[in-house]
């Protein structure tokens, strides 16, 4: 929203380092969090945008490490990326403090405590204003006969669409973002969002399905958290 009213000092929360790509390569831009929005600074132009300007939302976590000399040095990484009305999509992606935790301790499955994040708290910050905002909308979609996209997922009056397989809304006994670190199924390992569903036949003779997807390809994903929890019941 070019040339928009600045908002109040006392609203600013933090600023997220972040970057853009562009025809020219990559840029490094800073967002500005406030209460009713963010301002993004791109070189010397300074850009403010509100909630409602926000068209779609990513988020997900990360753990980078690396062993030495009987260590594991970790560090937890949040990545938000948020794609404005106008068609600007910025990302940022940052880290924790490194923790180390000995070997034998990690391999356990058990990690050294560290500070709370300070990173996710801020990016909270953006999402959680934007989803209530996308939510409401959402609602109002499917009332009305439509149908929401989230990336490969298609909600719609009678639930959810995956490819060629409908999930009715109350067949969902689970529907969460997570993140997994430890676990023998390599499929399983990393930030996805987690589905159970009931199906008769399933695989094994089980009568439930699991769906799994990367959480930066479902773009709103904790709207589509909040609309399987509020129709499942």
């Amino acid at each position: 929203m070019m040339g928009a009213p600045e908002f109040l000092s006392g609203s600013a929360r933090g600023t997220l380092p972040a970057h853009m790509d562009g025809p020219g390569g990559r840029r490094a831009v800073a967002l500005v969090v406030h209460d009713d929005g963010v301002v993004l600074t791109v070189g010397d132009v300074r850009r403010t945008y509100v909630w409602s300007e926000v068209a779609h939302v990513w988020h997900a976590n990360d753990m980078d490490g690396e062993a030495d000399d009987g260590l594991v040095i970790t560090e937890w990484r949040h990545e938000l990326l948020l794609e404005f009305t106008d068609g600007t999509v910025v990302n940022s992606l940052l880290a924790d403090s490194p923790v180390v935790t000995p070997e034998s301790a990690f391999r356990t499955g058990r990690l050294s405590s560290s500070p709370p994040s300070v990173i996710a708290p801020l990016m909270q910050r953006v999402i959680a204003p934007v989803t209530e905002l996308h939510l409401a909308r959402a609602k109002a979609t499917l009332a009305g006969g439509g149908q929401v996209e989230f990336g490969p997922l298609t909600a719609m009056a009678d639930g959810l669409h995956h490819g060629d397989k409908k999930i009715p809304w109350h067949t969902i006994t689970s529907c969460r973002y997570g993140f997994v670190i430890f676990h023998e199924d390599e499929d399983e390992l990393g930030a996805m969002l987690r589905m159970e569903y009931a199906v008769d036949g399933g695989a094994h003779g089980f009568p439930f399905a699991w769906l799994r997807i990367p959480a930066l390809d479902v773009p709103d994903l904790d709207v589509l958290v909040r609309l399987v929890d509020e129709n499942r019941s």
